[in-house]
């Protein structure tokens, strides 16, 4: 009976056990194999190297804007223009300048004309008659007043006459070897000196000149025009009168959460949406990640939103044929 007991006890503490282990939950998984998740953000449509502020490089009145909204523009384009009446009178009075210059130089170079030479030749000949005739007429004094016939007033008379015509004879001599002789090298340079500063002169003007040209730095689109003509414009600070902005790619440049850094690399495929589109995704990809964290700029206004989060930019690059403006706020998607 006892051993009956004893057998009927074991088997009930048998099945306990039993029906505990089979009770145990099955182990949890563990967090790093758990399913993957996607990736969303916000961000802006942009121009390919974002959008570019043109601006005077002079101050002034702006007289001519020769594009609007929307024009397609190539580097280098003319797009207004600033008042240069001063500049070009200026301009002008650096050309005379230039011309009277050169024309001193060649008077240097070429010497005197043949009629002031002819005369300079006629006063010499002259000056050596007079010469010679004091000469003579001194050299007839000097035995007449050893002789007692004239007195030595009228004798120191003739001796100066004498040296006047000398002083007159040396003085024609010297300026008819003027006429005659070339322009020294030391004159020639400093004509040559004077020449290049006044073109120096008329580059300066030239360049002040070509800074009241505004001229498109790349090419692109006219996105927005900010100034009319008749307004007054500063170069310091300098005042924006259009906004550019190359078409040809657009680009996305969406905010990345800073829990988020980690899950997107250069390369990854993304799609971008929009409220505009509601039935539209567009294509692109990852071209540039930033290296630094900053605050966020773009808002999506959706009550959940934190104000206050980190973000990293990401640059996506858009396919061809995107028909999304400039400036509209999208959501980019990455798949898991």
């Amino acid at each position: 009976m006892k051993r009956s007991l004893w057998t009927v006890a074991l088997l009930a503490v048998a099945v306990g056990v039993a029906a505990v282990v089979r009770a145990e939950p099955e182990p949890a998984s563990s967090v790093g194999a758990s399913a993957p998740i996607g990736l969303a953000a916000p961000g802006r449509v942009e121009p390919r190297g974002e959008e570019i502020e043109v601006g005077a490089r002079r101050p002034g009145l702006l007289v001519t804007m020769h594009v609007d909204e929307n024009d397609t523009v190539v580097a280098g384009q003319i797009l207004a223009e600033i008042d240069r009446r001063e500049l070009e009178a200026e301009r002008a009075a650096a050309v005379a300048a230039i011309e009277l210059e050169q024309a001193e130089r060649e008077r240097l170079v070429h010497g005197a004309r043949g009629q002031e030479r002819q005369a300079a030749r006629a006063r010499l000949r002259a000056a050596d008659a007079a010469l010679a005739l004091a000469r003579k007429e001194h050299a007839r004094a000097v035995p007449l007043h050893e002789r007692g016939v004239l007195t030595t007033a009228e004798t120191d008379r003739t001796r100066e006459q004498l040296d006047s015509a000398s002083a007159q004879q040396t003085e024609a001599a010297k300026q008819l070897a003027l006429l005659e002789a070339g322009a020294r090298a030391d004159e020639v340079a400093i004509a040559d000196a004077r020449i290049a500063l006044a073109q120096a002169r008329l580059a300066a003007i030239d360049a002040q000149i070509e800074s009241t040209y505004v001229r498109a730095p790349s090419d692109g689109v006219v996105l927005r025009r900010l100034r009319r003509p008749g307004e007054i414009v500063a170069a310091q600070p300098p005042t924006p009168l259009l906004v550019i902005g190359d078409l040809s790619h657009k680009m996305v440049r969406a905010e990345i959460d800073e829990i988020d850094v980690a899950r997107v690399q250069t390369g990854d495929r993304v799609e971008v949406i929009s409220d505009a589109y509601p039935e539209q995704r567009f294509g692109g990809s990852v071209v540039r990640i930033a290296q630094r964290v900053g605050a966020k700029r773009v808002y999506t206004d959706r009550p959940s939103e934190l104000q206050d989060r980190k973000v990293l930019d990401a640059l996506i690059e858009l396919e061809p044929g995107n028909p999304m403006p400039v400036g509209l706020r999208v959501d980019v998607l990455r798949a898991p």
